[in-house]
């Protein structure tokens, strides 16, 4: 009785009451329910009135709405002294790592879900919430199977209640301490009948269809940063969810889910992202090297990177001998742009012409007028007629004309 006084006297003064530690709250009745549950008009978001713009914010904290009242000088020192000796005498426990626990020993609360489905003419409070906490299961069982309101009139087509009606509701049939302990979403969606595809269930669908593709990717592949629908109903359990994914790269992919009727045919698309971090191991500069240093096996090392932040495809190991076309740093990736042929000729270099044609064989000297790699066909001028040809790279010194 002294409870129940100190309850009301609370209410009356305006005072909300957040939870009330072991307070048992049993014989919750179906009366809202049967007063009429949820108003027609609930179904579309029309309050607005807890809205606020940026502007309105600035102007209510703004003088002279409001004024700053700050310490006096020396009120500092003493509060901070007075909590470094709490720490000290380890009367203010410090938090353990990981989540705070912010329940108690017998405390509870009830999530409701931002998506539900229900399958009978009530929507009973088993069908949006889940209990957090610690709650008798025989208590839960009792509360799950508590009736809300009448269920959407049509099967299979998703209606949608605004926070601040869903707060009335549940506080019409459940009572306001009950209502106290749920928390409650930005929106209710519930449809009556059909299935419901939550975030986990379309994040374990998503890994599983893309891990055989994954599998034949080199390197190591992995998923990460998912974006994706909160949830997606389907209509009835003829219909299904197809996955349509992006082209499977570095970076992000774009995923859509289509929701397909018995026959094929599909009806929406909902898109959602992830993350491909691909691992490689990619040959990487072991010194600084600068612009024509020969590439050779001591100046080269291994690393592991994100395939993502690489510009250009990485050098694969094979041919040569090569030479650095720009400077490298240590570490830096070697890409396939970055190498070019030692055998290669220039423009400008000087090298041997040489003239063959069945056993007759002339050499001269010629000047290169265009860089060519080995197999090339560059333009040469001989040096002795100054007649300009072309002729076939055959190695950093030697053109040949057949």
């Amino acid at each position: 009785m002294r409870i129940a006084g100190v309850i009301q006297t609370l209410l009356r003064g305006g005072v909300g009451l957040l939870c009330l530690p072991g307070l048992i709250l049993c014989g919750v009745t179906a009366q809202g329910a049967a007063l009429g549950g949820v108003p027609a008009a609930v179904w579309q978001d029309n309050d607005r009135s807890h809205r606020r713009s940026p502007s309105q914010i600035k102007t209510q904290i703004s003088a002279p709405q409001s004024r700053s009242l700050p310490l006096e000088a020396d009120a500092q020192s003493p509060r901070a002294a007075r909590v470094r000796g709490q720490l000290a005498a380890n009367s203010t426990p410090l938090a353990r790592e990981g989540q705070l626990d912010m329940l108690g020993q017998s405390d509870w609360r009830l999530k409701i879900l931002p998506a539900a489905v229900t399958h009978t003419d009530m929507v009973l409070l088993g069908d949006i919430a889940l209990p957090l906490g610690h709650m008798d299961q025989q208590v839960w069982e009792q509360l799950r199977a508590q009736p809300l309101w009448a269920s959407p009139p049509d099967e299979g087509k998703p209606s949608q209640i605004n926070r601040s009606r869903l707060s009335q509701a549940l506080w019409q049939a459940l009572g306001k301490d009950m209502a106290g302990r749920c928390i409650l979403p930005s929106s209710l969606t519930i449809q009556r009948g059909g299935l419901i595809f939550r975030e986990d269930d379309l994040r374990a669908y998503v890994v599983k269809s893309l891990t055989p593709l994954l599998a034949a990717m080199p390197g190591e592949a992995e998923l990460t940063d998912f974006r994706l629908p909160e949830y997606i109903f389907l209509a009835h359990s003829r219909q299904k969810i197809q996955l349509e994914a992006g082209k499977l790269t570095p970076g992000r992919v774009v995923l859509r889910f289509a929701v397909q009727e018995a026959d094929g045919t599909v009806l929406r698309r909902v898109a959602g992202t992830t993350s491909l971090v691909l691992w490689i191991t990619v040959p990487a500069a072991a010194r600084p090297m600068n612009k024509g240093d020969a590439l050779t096996a001591q100046s080269v090392t291994f690393l592991r990177v994100n395939a993502g932040r690489l510009q250009e495809v990485p050098w694969d190991g094979r041919g040569g001998p090569w030479k650095l076309a720009r400077s490298l740093n240590t570490g830096e990736p070697i890409v396939q742009s970055d190498l070019v042929s030692q055998l290669m000729v220039n423009r400008g270099d000087i090298v041997t012409l040489v003239f063959a044609k069945g056993n007759l064989r002339i050499t001269a000297q010629a000047q290169v007028m265009a860089d060519g790699e080995p197999g090339a066909r560059v333009p040469v001028r001989n040096l002795q007629t100054k007649k300009q040809v072309y002729a076939t790279v055959r190695d950093g010194s030697t053109v040949e004309v057949r």
